[in-house]
């Protein structure tokens, strides 16, 4: 097989000299000699009540710091000259006002901030890859605060955006099978093979190189300030893996000393009554979550250090978790134009492999069916998956260099390492476990995939003009693969020691440009394009065909698409009407080079597949126009429609072979249309009341749509031209009640409709995802100043859900908390 590894060669050795370069020129000290002192309070313009961690930044510069309890602020070592101090805070309309700071003298600046809905007063950085207000974006974007994060404790990253209009969580329990999909993006898929989202931590992405998936469940929140969600095409910023938009977790840091610690535990409710499911007879499973944590900021050194340990026994047979988890971040100040970054976490995770529910087959049709004369929703298709286990490593090495080279120009650079194992174990015993043909497997047999990515990037932002905004940047990374199933090797039958593993590379490269372009004082214009070259270092593969599965049938087929490229382009205007209300509209183009996983995968435990040598890059074209206005002080309001065209959709097909066996191969075989209308409604209709309401009307359908003969999966679905696993309506609510100063009650809810169309399980009509409202409800109390106290009820009616086909979700649940932050 002929190697490729040097393809990439001349752009890896220009981006790296690139970012060699800038790091060597940058200066090492300050060259002012004189320095001030800014300080001052900040309160609220209505009542004159402090503002509380505000935060105070002198603009082109990375100088800052926060307000306290008393609404305090200082700055301290200030080279002499005049700033602009930006001064933002949750609740609150943004600030900017001129100051002088004289040199070796103090200068005080008192400042008055005005109320708004939280909404409006939101910063957004991911829309242009710089910090805008949230009135003036161009694009759908929604935001997690750090408090509405903290409102559960140890959440998980899926937890968080579950209730954002447009985004539609699936969860096949615990740290199994997980996938986010915004605006119906993905569908559900073993492994989350093909995610569209891309997934960031601090900039620094975090999905998996050969499948895409993120592993949204395990991403713990404990360390997180805020997360950005990004909807809509973003890959002309963001690449292949951002045709459906982008989540990006942003990790805190203190701005003083702080030590902090926490610890939850619960239980998960018994079933009702007319579920006849073995797994809750004189058992209670009780989860647990801890962590603890440190930080500071002395001088020009801030960072934090968390570990967090959770472990969950499972709400149904076989989704039992443990997760361990270190995240350190720091930022060092070499002066006040530059600044290095370290952003890093480390974490574990071991859960049982989730499978479906018992079933039995239809005689009359063979389809698989649920147990009819009762409910068995929390064991297991067969005793055989009790052991199966998932085992996972994630790390996480990311390094940014930033340097305000002057008031108009600044570089971002980045170097970053990932590493993502994972590791699934079938068979512990010392003898055979079968259950069908498709799962046959022998003591000790395994299936792992280890990847090691190197990525590095430059970013270059240079103000022209008033009028003009230049942004021009490149990224490229190289993924070194070691897989028992995703690379282009015939794998070996019962996988049973390392050497079953076989080798892959994948490399990827590309240049985007944006011009943020302003005709007028209320228009603004982004207009940015960007081109993507993903290539893999083999043009054959050797597998055993599961038409006829024998290791006789082996077959050699040459890879028609090996590398594939692609323009994106976008336009995205945004129109300030007032000051209160702004209308946006966006076009653009994006593209998905397919997954190692799509091209190649042949087992994903419960089926065997086909790799597909003639798989092709996936498009899309997308228009979106929208309105966001604060109606008043307590009022806020958001809505967007959109149409997503796709060309040659990569999904999974399921096919029955000759000896009647599924199996399954990822095809681009389809064209679809997805298109639809996002509400969101923020209201404060008390001062110590907040309460927000979103929906989302989905159409999901296969334009090119035709019966296959004979038919496959899909063709049996109540309605086959609905692509699969898109739901047509959500809906969701939360309201929090500041009922004393240290009191605080809140309640969310979810609704889902019923799927009109699954992949696998299409025959029976009684078991599609969906047709749920799920509400939970919390309460915190804050005993002293450091330390509170939480309760939380998740599905409080004991509502019986599925958000995957054929996986049920956990039933009602307990959780009580303590959190001490000194």
């Amino acid at each position: 097989m002929e190697q490729q590894h040097s393809r990439l060669a001349p752009i890896s050795r220009s981006i790296f000299s690139t970012l060699t370069a800038a790091i060597i020129s940058m200066p090492l000290y300050a060259t002012a000699a004189d320095f001030g002192v800014l300080k001052g309070t900040i309160t609220d313009r209505n009542d004159g009540e402090p503002v509380i961690g505000a935060s105070v930044m002198l603009e082109n510069t990375t100088i800052g710091a926060a307000s306290d309890f008393d609404g305090n602020y200082s700055i301290m070592e200030i080279p002499a000259g005049t700033y602009s101090l930006k001064v933002s805070g949750v609740g609150y309309a943004p600030l900017v006002q001129k100051v002088t700071v004289p040199a070796g003298e103090t200068a005080t600046l008192n400042l008055k901030l005005a109320e708004t809905t939280i909404m409006a007063s939101e910063v957004i950085v991911g829309a242009a890859l710089y910090e805008q207000d949230r009135l003036d974006i161009p694009v759908t974007a929604s935001v997690v605060s750090e408090e509405e994060l903290h409102e559960e404790s140890s959440s998980t990253l899926a937890d968080a955006v579950a209730e954002v209009p447009g985004v539609v969580v699936n969860r096949a329990g615990g740290y199994g099978t997980s996938t986010v999909q915004i605006r119906g993006s993905n569908t559900f898929q073993g492994g989350a093979i093909g995610t569209r989202v891309q997934g960031l931590y601090d900039g620094f992405p975090v999905n998996n190189p050969t499948t895409g998936e993120v592993v949204w469940t395990n991403v713990n929140m404990n360390a997180a300030s805020k997360v950005e969600i990004l909807k809509g095409a973003a890959a002309t910023l963001y690449g292949s893996g951002a045709m459906g938009g982008v989540i990006n977790v942003y990790g805190s840091m203190p701005d003083e000393f702080e030590v902090k610690a926490g610890i939850s535990g619960g239980f998960y409710d018994s079933p009702p009554d007319s579920d006849q499911s073995t797994y809750y007879e004189g058992y209670t499973p009780w989860l647990w979550n801890t962590y603890v944590g440190i930080g500071d900021k002395r001088g020009d050194l801030n960072y934090s250090f968390l570990y967090s340990h959770a472990d969950d026994d499972g709400f149904r047979a076989n989704t039992n978790t443990m997760l361990d988890d270190l995240k350190f971040k720091a930022r060092y100040d070499i002066d006040a134009s530059q600044y290095i970054q370290l952003t890093s976490f480390y974490n574990e995770t071991e859960g049982g492999y989730p499978t479906t529910w018992p079933y039995t087959n239809d005689f009359s049709t063979g389809a698989p069916i649920q147990y009819a004369d009762k409910e068995i929703r929390y064991d297991i298709t067969n005793p055989v998956y009790d052991d199966d286990i998932i085992k996972r490593k994630n790390v996480l090495v990311g390094l940014n260099y930033v340097n305000l080279l002057s008031d108009d120009l600044s570089l971002d650079t980045k170097l970053y390492y990932t590493r993502n194992e994972t590791r699934t174990e079938y068979n512990p015993t010392d003898t055979p476990q079968i259950f069908s043909i498709s799962y046959n497997r022998l003591p000790g047999e395994f299936n792992e995939d280890i990847v090691d990515r190197y990525g590095t990037g430059v970013k270059l932002d240079y103000r022209i003009n008033d009028q003009h905004r230049l942004l021009f940047g490149m990224d490229g990374n190289i993924s070194d693969v070691e897989s028992t199933r995703y690379t282009a090797e015939v794998p070996t039958e019962h996988p049973l020691d390392d050497s079953a593993l076989n080798d892959i590379q994948e490399k990827n490269a590309a240049l985007f440009l944006q011009d943020e372009f302003k005709p007028t004082d209320k228009l603004t214009v982004l207009a940015s394009v960007r081109y993507d070259w993903s290539g893999i270092d083999a043009d054959e593969v050797n597998y055993v065909d599961q038409v006829t599965p024998t290791m006789s049938t082996e077959k050699t087929a040459e890879i028609e698409n090996s590398s594939v490229d692609a323009i994106s382009p976008r336009i995205a205007m945004n129109y300030r009407a007032t000051d209160n209300m702004a209308f946006r509209a966006s076009w653009g183009k994006s593209f998905r080079a397919p997954t190692l996983a799509e091209r190649f995968v042949t087992d994903a435990g419960l089926w065997k597949g086909n790799p597909n040598p003639a798989l092709d890059k996936e498009t899309m074209t997308a228009w979106e126009v929208g309105m966001f206005t604060a109606l008043t002080d307590r009022v806020s309001f958001d809505i967007a429609g959109y149409i997503n065209n796709y060309d040659d959709l990569i999904e999974s097909v399921f096919y029955t072979n000759s000896s009647g066996d599924m199996y399954f191969q990822y095809e681009n075989f389809r064209k679809a249309r997805i298109w639809g209308i996002e509400t969101s409604l923020n209201t404060k209709p008390l001062d110590n009341v907040a309460v927000n309401f979103g929906y989302s009307y989905m159409n999901a359908t296969i334009q090119d749509y035709a019966a296959s003969d004979p038919k496959i999966s899909i063709d049996y679905n109540t309605d086959p031209e609905w692509l699969p696993m898109r739901p047509e309506h959500t809906a969701s609510i939360s309201a929090t009640w500041n009922a004393t100063n240290r009191l605080t009650l809140n309640t969310t809810g979810r609704y889902v409709s019923e799927y009109k169309a699954v992949n696998v399980y299409t025959r029976d009509y009684d078991s599609y995802p969906g047709d749920f409202i799920i509400f939970n409800l919390g309460t915190k109390y804050q005993f002293t100043d450091f330390l509170s106290g939480s309760f939380l009820c998740k599905n409080i009616t004991n509502e019986q859900y599925s958000e995957a086909e054929w996986f049920p979700s956990p039933g009602r649940s307990y959780v009580f908390g303590m959190d001490f932050v000194f």
